[in-house]
């Protein structure tokens, strides 16, 4: 189990680390989209290209986020709930968000299959679609398996 959980959080780190690169890009891209559009000749379909890059770095940036608990918590009541009760809690929102993230990450994949099946891609470079639902799915997946992780370190009662 531990190898499993220590293979999660490499993936994680792997994902977190793509998005980082692609943000990167991202940036570069904007710059030159700028400057050239100053000169007369912006990048064509640069829109298209920061719509799906936008896509990888929130999807694969969520699971790393979570795992280093970078998310804003609000516990103005649960903080006043005794010790028990807010492991209970915990454990009760963490299977609540395995399953959400998990039903996101089934939906992801059902639109993928479809739009694969109608061929619908974007207006000037003609890029499916679907493979960016798959990347949404995949990065959800991971986001439950961390929140599985999370779980685990709750219900033993240490910190990751």
């Amino acid at each position: 189990m531990k190898r499993f959980l220590e293979g999660i959080i490499s993936i994680d780190k792997l994902l977190y680390i793509i998005a980082g690169a692609v943000l990167c890009c991202m940036v570069i891209l904007t710059l030159c989209d700028v400057i050239l559009r100053n000169l007369g000749s912006p990048i064509t379909g640069s829109m298209e290209i920061m719509q799906y890059a936008g896509c990888i770095v929130f999807s694969f940036s969520v699971p790393y986020a979570t795992w280093n608990k970078a998310q804003i918590f609000v516990d103005l009541i649960v903080e006043k709930l005794k010790s028990d009760n807010k492991k209970i809690l915990n454990i009760i929102t963490r299977i609540i968000g395995i399953a959400l993230f998990l039903f996101i990450a089934y939906n992801a994949i059902v639109y993928g299959i479809d739009v694969k099946k109608t061929g619908e891609a974007t207006a000037y470079f003609r890029i499916p679609y679907y493979p960016f639902a798959y990347l949404i799915a995949l990065a959800f997946i991971f986001q439950g398996l961390t929140i599985f992780y999370d779980l685990v370190q709750t219900v033993k009662g240490g910190e990751k």
